[in-house]
This record gives C-alpha cells, sequence and structure tokens, in this order.
C-alpha cells in the first residue's frame, strides 16, 4: 500500500537525513522522494512517497516527534486493498 505524505520542515543539512531514517527504522520502503525550498528559504517542502502494508499512523506519530517537521499531511493512501 502506498501512501504519500507532504512534511513542511526547517531547512537544515540533517532534516533529511532522519526523515529517511525514521522511515527506514519503522520499516517502511521508500517510493519517492521530492524537495522544495519555501519562499523564505527558512524552510523545505517534503513529499515523501512510502510502501507498506503496516498502518501509516505508526510512521507519522515518529514523524510528527522530529524537532525539524513544522506540519505533517497525509495527502494520499492507496486504499486499493480495501475493495471487496
Amino acid at each position: 500500500m502506498n501512501h504519500t505524505l507532504t512534511i513542511t520542515t526547517n531547512n537544515e543539512a540533517s532534516v533529511v537525513e532522519r526523515l529517511l531514517q525514521v522511515t527506514r527504522y519503522r520499516g517502511y520502503q521508500l517510493a519517492g522522494l521530492q524537495l522544495e525550498p519555501l519562499t523564505d528559504c527558512a524552510g523545505l517542502s517534503v513529499t515523501l512517497t512510502v510502501c507498506s502494508d503496516k498502518p501509516i499512523h505508526l510512521l507519522t506519530s515518529q514523524l510528527h516527534k522530529l524537532y525539524d517537521v513544522r506540519d505533517l499531511k497525509l495527502v494520499s493512501a492507496d486504499i486499493a486493498a480495501l475493495r471487496a
């Protein structure tokens, strides 16, 4: 199942490392990553797509705890597995 998250972070050199580390530790596979600086250059807009059969809240709850994360939203979830 694929999940896409949009994350607003501080523009720090190690923020992407920490996002990917938490993703890996929680057992999610990276399916896509896109980074764009915010207009003020003090932050980043990160679009993270992950794949796993695990519930997505296991990852989002840990990402919220990172001190560089300003905002996190679940944009989409592949719910094909819920078909009858």
